[in-house]
């Protein structure tokens, strides 16, 4: 399976995931949709509980690219949908999957 459609699984099953993002330690986040920006790129907006951050503010809203997404892993542990998540957001207009 590719990346997208782990992710796709994740969502579905609503299941945390963990990845390594531009080479940097690992991360552990909960994916909540893949979506094409205006920019054309493929977009995952999730939930990062823990893991890498450049900021450091955790857990907090995170979008990653996902042809920068290496060594992804759906995890046993679920999760419920995040605060402040808007599947209607205009953004998602072009959205692949979704919660």
């Amino acid at each position: 399976m590719n990346n997208e459609q782990i992710l796709i699984e994740a969502i579905d099953n609503r299941k945390l995931v963990n990845f390594i993002y531009e080479e940097q330690p690992i991360r552990r986040a909960a994916p909540h949709a893949i979506y094409i920006s205006s920019a054309g790129n493929e977009n995952l907006d999730a939930y990062q509980f823990d893991g890498y951050s450049q900021s450091g503010n955790l857990p907090d809203w995170r979008n990653f690219l996902l042809s920068k997404i290496h060594d992804l892993e759906i995890l046993k542990e679920k999760f419920e949908i995040a605060q402040g998540y808007k599947s209607y957001s205009s953004k998602y207009n072009k959205s692949v999957h979704k919660i």
